[in-house]
């Protein structure tokens, strides 16, 4: 069988680097290459017959959408499983992918083993990977069954600022990616209204500044169950669309990870 050709397609270099490192480890058999925008890519899928492409959202020049659309007019393309890495997990946005043809959509950041069972999904099926691809994928399995199983308390993430109409919130976050925020709020000092719009400023440990990002309340939940409860989680649906907010955003995540380990 021929050699597994792989295409990643991103404008952020650390992305781009980040996924091929991932698809390196775990099917070290596989031929990378990478393209920084949707032109890029394209001229590339002109010159080669890729298994799997690997594409962001939103890129300069020609977006993901637009590689998706001429991808699926090509003969040679219209089948080819093409899996889109973004932040933007809006409704609209999914929808407009998946009448484009699109075969599956993941968020960023996610996890290592996230993409891997990615790859297995669409190409593993077509070749079998190593002996080693396997070992590691299974080792990471067991990571994480581990870690679910021990129920260990979440430590909070760091700090913030809720700010709503109703008022100004200091909280803890409980969990955050590119498309949404849980934040912790002690009730007595109110309760934000669902569907409200907010505005969160995160606070880095480093002093750095983050950028304010706007949403709306998408969730509220006891944090006890009992009426009495002192805390109240509160989801905010990210909307914001600025680049250097997300590049920000991304940076204090993968800060949050480097700390856990």
């Amino acid at each position: 069988m021929s050699q597994i050709k792989v295409l990643i397609v991103d404008d952020a270099r650390f992305i781009r680097d980040h996924v091929s490192r991932i698809v390196k480890e775990h099917f070290p058999e596989y031929h990378i290459d990478s393209a920084e925008d949707g032109e890029a890519g394209r001229n590339l899928m002109t010159q080669e017959s890729y298994d799997l492409i690997l594409c962001d959202w939103e890129m300069p020049g020609m977006s993901g959408l637009e590689l998706l659309q001429w991808s699926r007019q090509q003969s040679n393309y219209a089948d080819i499983p093409f899996v889109m890495i973004t932040s933007r997990g809006e409704r609209d946005y999914v929808l407009k992918a998946i009448q484009a043809g699109v075969n599956d959509y993941m968020g960023k950041p996610f996890e290592d083993l996230q993409l891997v069972e990615k790859v297995k999904k669409y190409i593993g099926k077509r070749v079998e990977t190593s002996a080693d691809s396997r070992r590691k994928a299974a080792q990471m399995l067991a990571a994480g069954k581990t870690a679910a199983t021990a129920k260990k308390p979440k430590k909070p993430k760091g700090l913030a600022q809720l700010r709503v109409a109703s008022g100004v919130f200091r909280c803890a976050i409980k969990d955050i990616t590119l498309q949404t925020v849980q934040v912790m709020v002690k009730r007595e000092d109110g309760v934000p209204q669902l569907l409200e719009q907010a505005v969160v400023d995160i606070e880095q440990v480093s002093g750095g500044s983050v950028a304010q990002m706007n949403g709306f309340v998408s969730g509220l939940q006891a944090n006890e169950k009992k009426a009495q409860t002192t805390f109240i989680s509160v989801d905010v649906q990210f909307v914001d669309n600025d680049p250097e907010k997300l590049e920000i955003l991304t940076s204090y995540i993968s800060s949050l990870g480097k700390k856990s380990k």
